[in-house]
């Protein structure tokens, strides 16, 4: 089972039991790397390295134990985030300065680098 949308706002870390998830209604059954997988874009939204990131799925054991499934995923996220990546910015009011349109750069396991 995979929770289907994981991000940050769907996780609740508790100094003595971790991290839990919440918010499953998006859960359904597939390969354990599409939820590690689909942390990476939210990982660089936070500010961490594109590189961290790469190397942390290439060694995460959900992912590690399928490397093309992981990257064909992150390919399909990555086109995905750029053909909406207008419909998901609204446009700002006209006496706001514009909001950032930006989103994460592709990021392939084989771009790692120890």
């Amino acid at each position: 089972m995979i929770h289907g949308d994981l991000r940050a706002d769907n996780m609740v870390r508790d100094h003595d039991r971790g991290v839990t998830f919440v918010d499953w209604a998006h859960a359904t059954t597939g390969p354990a790397c599409i939820d590690a997988a689909s942390l990476a874009p939210q990982l660089v939204l936070a500010g961490h390295a594109p590189a961290d990131i790469a190397r942390l799925l290439r060694d995460h054991p959900a992912t590690a134990s399928s490397p093309d499934t992981t990257t064909a995923f992150l390919a399909a996220l990555t086109v995905h985030w750029h053909r909406n990546a207008r419909k998901l910015a609204p446009p700002a009011p006209p006496d706001c300065a514009p909001t950032s349109t930006a989103r994460p750069p592709p990021v392939s396991l084989s771009s790692a680098t120890d």
